[in-house]
């Protein structure tokens, strides 16, 4: 879940818009008053951080007591004498002084007025497209400035459809056909992911291309200065890059198959390495205890909490988890499913469904936590969001409550980032651990992270005993942890 939206309104300006950690809600939207990202979003980062200031009322260019010398340097000699009156008429005044009898202004004398030179009309404005490396090709020598222009000129010039405004259309689930068809043959395509999709065209495409830019005047090196533009510019990792190049490339290529353009000019454009991305961190082993003894605000994340560190959960899987996979006599819980972070449920990340044993009073709180639903049933979710108690929480909902939790054993939001550690992070910590003190084939069974064929081959032979050896493999790491740690 992101703590917070940016995004441009109707005049250009960046709004942000903050989520609630607890619900999952977000608030109105609040303008930055700034048109430059990169201001919009320190400050955004700022209000999240310190809260963001209260409106404030303007206030009165006078003070409280009437001020009757501003009122007397405005009143013309007309105003002045009519006010008299009144005033003697509503209060009544005894003994008032004889009204002023009106005098005529002495006459002003306007003079002729000057006449300016005449200014030439400027030329209609033109269309300007906002693409930062036109001129790059031509610039580098490469090739000849006539030829490289020739890479912008329109590759479907007969659609004229504004391109940005076609990407939201199609990622807005009520006027997209391409999204109404996937649902009727049951392929999911989440609300969600809708939204994250439009947000993409709103934060990158839009600042980039402007409203008027069309389909038919895209072209292969446009798209190619884009994806560089958000590289060099926007300093974005590749993963993301690759996130915004699949939001239009996916619209392109309906576009295409629908015969509404000829060329797909995305079809060349290579996606973005993701070797950029930083090696995630894992906390340490004193960090694991200090969070376990911590009186945590939230009961979902301290489950959710143990069930990574301590049983290798995906965050997906813990929210994917139901009542029915809750085996409280031999206190196990099986993995069949898991939630997508777009909002569906979906089989896990290797298509096998596993057991993994979890602590005894773990498996208590989280029937408490089960029955705590409102239409708790077998088929109910454990970790049931209060927004819809129909579906989980997001995957991306732990993040921010660890983060809180890491924040208060000590570890600050510079650190966190430096170190890149994530909720994921507790499931990397958890196969380290045991990866240390078992046989690597069972690692690989009960975190399910083997191949379908070396799963199927040690899962087969998952007996009794091998549940009970990771149980107290899993019951040594907390102690060892909680006991031994300084």
């Amino acid at each position: 879940m992101r703590p917070y939206y940016l995004r441009l309104n109707a005049n250009g300006y960046y709004v942000v818009s903050f989520t609630n950690k607890e619900t999952g809600t977000r608030t109105n939207y609040k303008s930055t008053h700034t048109k430059n990202y990169d201001e919009a979003l320190q400050l955004a980062m700022t209000w999240y951080t310190n809260g963001a200031p209260a409106k404030q009322k303007r206030k009165p260019d006078y003070d409280s007591a009437f001020d009757f010398e501003n009122l007397l340097n405005r009143l013309t000699f007309d105003e002045a004498q009519t006010l008299y009156e009144k005033l003697c008429s509503k209060f009544r005044f005894e003994g008032a002084p004889t009204p002023v009898q009106s005098v005529a202004p002495t006459p002003v004398v306007e003079a002729e007025p000057v006449k300016a030179a005449p200014v030439e009309e400027p030329d209609p404005k033109k269309k300007v497209v906002v693409v930062h490396k036109k001129n790059a090709l031509a610039d580098s020598g490469l090739l000849p400035e006539d030829v490289a222009q020739k890479v912008y000129e329109p590759l479907n010039p007969e659609c004229t459809m504004k391109l940005c405004e076609f990407l939201v259309n199609f990622w807005t689930p009520e006027k997209s056909e391409y999204i109404q068809n996937k649902r009727a043959h049951k392929k999911s395509i989440g609300d969600y992911h809708c939204k994250e999709m439009r947000g993409m065209v709103n934060r990158y495409w839009l600042p980039f291309f402007g409203e008027d830019f069309t389909v038919g005047e895209l072209t292969e090196q446009y798209l190619e200065d884009f994806l560089q533009e958000l590289a060099n510019f926007r300093h974005l990792k590749g993963a993301t890059i690759n996130h915004a190049r699949t939001c239009g490339a996916t619209g392109l290529k309906w576009l295409k198959n629908k015969g509404i353009i000829h060329s797909n000019p995305m079809a060349n454009v290579e996606a973005f390495s993701k070797s950029d991305a930083t090696p995630r961190g894992i906390p340490s082993e004193k960090e694991i205890k200090q969070l376990y003894e911590l009186d945590w605000d939230n009961e979902v994340m301290y489950l959710a909490f143990n069930l990574s560190a301590f049983s290798g959960l995906r965050p997906g899987e813990i929210s994917g988890l139901q009542v029915r996979d809750i085996d409280f006599d031999n206190d196990l819980i099986t993995i069949r499913h898991s939630w997508h972070r777009t909002g569906f449920l979906k089989s896990t990340k290797t298509n096998l469904i596993r057991k993994v044993p979890v602590a005894h009073n773990i498996i208590i709180k989280l029937l408490a936590q089960a029955q705590r639903c409102p239409n708790a049933n077998e088929e109910s979710f454990v970790f049931w969001s209060k927004a819809n108690d129909y579906n989980p929480f997001l995957p991306q909902y732990y993040d921010d409550g660890f983060f809180d939790a890491l924040h208060k054993i000590g570890v600050s939001e510079e650190e966190r980032k430096e170190r890149n550690i994530d909720f994921y992070s507790l499931r990397h910590f958890c196969a380290t651990y045991l990866a240390n003190m078992t046989d690597m084939r069972n690692v690989q069974a009960i975190l399910g992270h083997t191949t379908p064929a070396m799963t199927k081959h040690y899962a087969d032979h998952m007996t009794d005993e091998h549940f009970n050896s990771i149980r107290e493999i899993f019951e040594l790491c907390r102690d060892n942890i909680l006991q031994n740690v300084a």
